[in-house]
């Protein structure tokens, strides 16, 4: 055991390192950031004045509003169906799977493809889900159509079953972690005075992985919000998201109005952890065990 007291003066030169760290990578990188969404005036330069004007200019257009909740239903939308993916995933291979050596197995089988990057793995699904692709071929050597379905590639759907195969396992991960630390003793105390297994589950189960449903949530919620590389890669140039339209900004060089967005777009997120810390305090859950 650490002999160091929390608020003594060693305590903080050990975080003076880390501390450091942060304010070069994360907070001075904001607040420039912040900064620069401020600058007004037609120079492009640090003597700019300081003005609401950048943010005046992309509320007062309705495809920028539109854009904002767009992406916010998105996210919301794939939130719900890798959360159901992802319990089941993870309900599976804790309680179903028996075997120590399958179980392994399978979940490496998952998690392997985590492995690579997010971009190859987006780039992956382009032969899939092309007019020629796999998923095409078999729809129609099962004579499920006659013509190959063009709504899976540059579109929203296939946008979405892109994702949700990237984000699915950041769903099932934490909740895999709270179903093995529940005791069985618990379920088989619940069964021994006649619960339903309905019961079991919504009563004890459910409420106990609760915190890993919610940090999977965030995760599932912050990639997605900033993940620009999966729109344009599936989408092509038909459809956007907010992210998107901060590289849109910056490659046409409008870096006030890049910088406008990409401080809405940490405002969202920041909102997002914050209700989802209000239904799970997750910060003291390595305090309670």
């Amino acid at each position: 055991m650490s002999t160091i007291r929390v608020r003594s003066p060693a305590s903080y030169w050990l975080a003076a390192p880390a501390a450091l760290w942060m304010l070069g990578v994360v907070v001075v990188p904001i607040a420039l950031l912040v900064w620069v969404s401020f600058w007004g005036g037609r120079a492009f330069s640090t003597s700019s004045p300081l003005t609401i004007d950048n943010y005046a200019r992309f509320f007062a257009n309705p495809v920028y509003v539109k854009l904002i909740f767009g992406t916010i239903l998105h996210t919301v939308g794939l939130m719900a169906v890798t959360g159901v993916l992802g319990y089941c995933i993870a309900y599976f291979l804790t309680m179903k799977v028996r075997s120590p050596l399958w179980r392994t197995a399978l979940f490496l089988a998952f998690i392997i493809p985590f492995w690579t990057s997010t971009l190859i793995r987006a780039i992956a699904w382009v032969p899939f889900l092309g007019v020629n692709g796999v998923i095409n071929q078999t729809l129609m050597f099962l004579g499920a159509t006659q013509s190959p379905i063009e709504a899976f590639l540059y579109s929203r759907t296939g946008i979405t079953m892109a994702q949700v195969s990237l984000y699915t396992m950041m769903a099932a991960g934490p909740v895999v972690y709270m179903l093995n630390s529940i005791a069985p003793q618990w379920r088989e105390a619940a069964m021994t005075l006649k619960a339903t297994p309905f019961t079991v589950f919504w009563r004890i189960v459910f409420p106990l992985t609760l915190p890993g449903v919610v940090i999977g949530q965030v995760l599932v919620f912050l990639n997605v919000m900033s993940d620009f590389a999966t729109v344009a890669t599936i989408g092509g140039n038909k459809h956007a998201l907010l992210p998107n339209l901060v590289l849109l900004f910056y490659e046409s060089s409008q870096h006030r109005a890049a910088s406008v967005v990409a401080v809405l777009l940490m405002l969202c997120m920041l909102v997002g952890v914050v209700i989802a810390l209000r239904v799970v305090d997750i910060r003291r859950l390595g305090a309670e065990r």
